[in-house]
């Protein structure tokens, strides 16, 4: 029987160096602030975004393989595992801890497990070498442990999937922003073009739990047409252009809003995670650019529950949900040719989550935004994810399950083949 290694004086430098990297990187940029209490509400159960919690598990192995041979240079033999956990667990908690003093940093409990994991798999790889890498795989690598670990793995999957699902449900929708028709409540993203008719619906097509029309005939202020509660639009500028036909003009200095919030939709909206909006519009110019706000529920040019512009000739959405932010910029959804000509355009969105369809005219375009669209972007590090619609609705869906799979296949499947790789070098 092969004895087990004895690790070197190495391990100890191991351990160092991965104690300053943590600490390096989990504390920068070290501007420390004490708000005169102790800031228990800045601390989050999820981490900021899905790009962290595999970061902070590959940032604990090094220390978890350290700490490992450390003990075990000390003459440990037994509960070295659960103190290589123990370890990375109190480390990163009083990591976390000392974040809630970094304005800049974000402490998250998820850190924390996503650290214990990764000083228990330092612990592992620590095992692996300590017996040698063929004895473990011959020792650990059976087809009872694979099949655990293929159903741990795919619980995981599911888990992650039905994450990226709610993660897209319109759960954050903010009830004090008002609606918007050409501009932010703010001003400074003004369109210009003709609003002909604008319809926000929740709920079913046939029997709906909310909805607000605006036919916009006479001067204004413009109240439901439908005779209902829902606040009217009023000119916040102007309007500096005579208001002659059907809808109204905006532009440079006349845009409407509401002088309250539009509650009641975002509401609705909220608690079906689903809406319609239908409008008749047509572009003045098609290099409008910000993108130009053509219909916004939104407090300012950075908070928004959904808005509808124009990028050059694109049609633009962004619609808020976890995945999406505040500013609803991941994704961004573009679809370009729309006012290039100036003509108007009967747009219509809905979305039913996950489900986003856009027609234009009696074009209709669908997109799938979970779990692939709500899954790629946690790994973005730019606050916008310009998606174009396409043919494939189910595109970004596919590479996500492609990614799951592959990856067990590529874990489990190497696993067993080195293990009778080992197996047959040793026969």
């Amino acid at each position: 029987m092969t004895s087990a290694r004895i690790p070197g004086r190495w391990v100890v430098v191991v351990s160092l160096l991965a104690l300053a990297t943590i600490l390096y990187l989990r504390l920068i940029p070290f501007s420390f602030v004490w708000p005169g209490h102790v800031p228990f509400d800045r601390i989050t159960w999820q981490p900021l975004n899905l790009r962290d919690a595999p970061l902070n598990v590959l940032l604990f192995v090094p220390f978890g393989f350290g700490i490992s041979g450390v003990l075990a240079r000390r003459g440990r033999r037994s509960g070295i595992g659960s103190r290589a956990l123990l370890g990375g667990l109190a480390l990163s908690v009083m990591l976390e801890t000392t974040q809630m003093f970094i304005p800049e940093r974000v402490p998250s409990l998820a850190d924390v497990m996503a650290n214990g994991i990764g000083a228990l798999l330092g612990y592992g790889f620590y095992r692996a070498w300590e017996m040698g890498f063929g004895r473990a795989l011959d020792r650990y690598a059976t087809r009872r442990n694979l099949l655990l670990g293929l159903a741990v793995y795919a619980l995981g999957a599911g888990l992650l999937t039905a994450y990226l699902y709610r993660s897209v449900h319109l759960s954050n929708w903010d009830a004090s922003f008002p609606l918007v028709v050409g501009n932010e409540a703010v001003g400074k993203r003004q369109w210009s073009g003709r609003v002909e008719r604008l319809e926000l619906a929740v709920g079913r097509l046939d029997n709906p739990q909310y909805v607000a029309r605006y036919d916009f005939m006479g001067e204004g202020p413009f109240a439901d047409a439908g005779g209902g509660p829902t606040p009217s639009l009023d000119w916040r500028d102007g309007p500096a252009t005579p208001q002659t036909g059907a809808g109204v003009q905006v532009g440079p200095g006349e845009w409407l809003a509401t002088d309250v919030p539009f509650s009641d939709f975002i509401t609705a909206a909220r608690g079906f995670n689903s809406f319609t909006i239908r409008a008749t519009v047509a572009s003045d110019d098609p290099q409008q650019r910000g993108p130009a706000r053509i219909v916004s529920v939104s407090a300012d040019a950075e908070r928004r529950n959904v808005t509808i512009g124009q990028e050059k000739d694109a049609l633009i959405i962004r619609l808020r949900t976890p995945t999406g932010g505040e500013n609803g910029q991941k994704p961004e959804i573009l679809l370009p040719g729309v006012f290039g000509d100036g003509r108007p355009r009967q747009l219509v969105i809905t979305y039913d989550a996950p489900m986003l369809q856009v027609s234009v005219d009696d074009d209709e375009y669908t997109l799938s935004l979970a779990p692939g669209a709500a899954f790629f972007p946690g790994f973005q590090t730019a606050n916008r994810w310009p998606v174009t619609l396409g043919d494939n609705p189910r595109r970004y869906d596919w590479a996500y399950w492609a990614i799951v799979i592959g990856l067990g296949v590529l874990l489990f499947g190497g696993l067993a083949a080195a293990k009778r790789l080992t197996g047959a070098n040793q026969a």
